[in-house]
């Protein structure tokens, strides 16, 4: 056997290795079920490990397809969960037109119908090794649903700030009052000279003024 024969055979036993060890990764996690009703905020997959170590996070696509199979949609999600060799486990995505009650084909449906859907699963990472590293980044789904519990909270925020500094307000010109009477001068006035002027320089002019002169 020549050189170049074997350089060629080892060649392609290593393309054989390669393609044996990708195709093995890619089965690494399978899918067992998914569950998404048409009222299920989240979906529900279920994982199964068929390594021969514990998984402690994955990363993988889920595609979308109506009941021809035409794609619909894809997603990527990275989550962090345990599963011991030859195990299952289940672990919740968010669910795909919620808001639309579209629901899984194998659960349960609206009553009068609604748009099914199935979904590929393609595993594309997992047991990613990197601490120092943020692995975990919020999708973007997520990021929309923070910043639409933000914006949800916006008017009662706008409501309380509204009301403190009408409280302010009130509190300063009774403090006035208060401080009037105290040193014996007329409320009502000082309250009138606190309108034209702010309640903060009438508190200043009357500690600087003291009581008033008794006749």
């Amino acid at each position: 056997m020549n050189k170049k024969t074997l350089t060629a055979l080892i060649c392609l036993f290593m393309s054989i290795s390669l393609f044996a060890a990708s195709k093995s990764a890619e089965t690494d996690i399978s899918m067992v079920s998914y569950e998404q009703s048409w009222l299920d905020s989240e979906g529900t997959l279920a994982l199964k490990n068929n390594t021969n170590e514990n998984i402690h996070n994955i990363k993988f696509l889920i595609v979308y397809q109506d009941m021809s199979g035409k794609q619909l949609h894809y997603e990527e999600f990275s989550k962090k969960v345990s599963i011991a060799p030859g195990m299952t486990r289940k672990i919740n995505i968010k669910a795909y037109e919620h808001e639309r009650n579209y629901h899984y084909y194998k659960s349960e449906n609206l009553p009068g119908g609604s748009p099914a859907f199935k979904i590929e699963f393609k595993l594309l990472d997992y047991n990613t090794a990197s601490p120092q590293k943020r692995e975990y980044p919020l999708d973007s789904d997520t990021e929309a649903e923070t910043d639409e519990i933000f914006y949800s909270l916006l008017p009662f925020l706008y409501i309380i700030f509204v009301l403190l500094t009408i409280g302010i307000c009130i509190g300063s010109y009774i403090l006035v009052a208060v401080m009037a009477k105290k040193r014996k001068r007329e409320a009502a006035v000082w309250i009138l000279l606190s309108f034209f002027a702010t309640p903060i320089l009438i508190i200043i002019i009357l500690l600087c003024i003291g009581d008033a002169d008794r006749t």
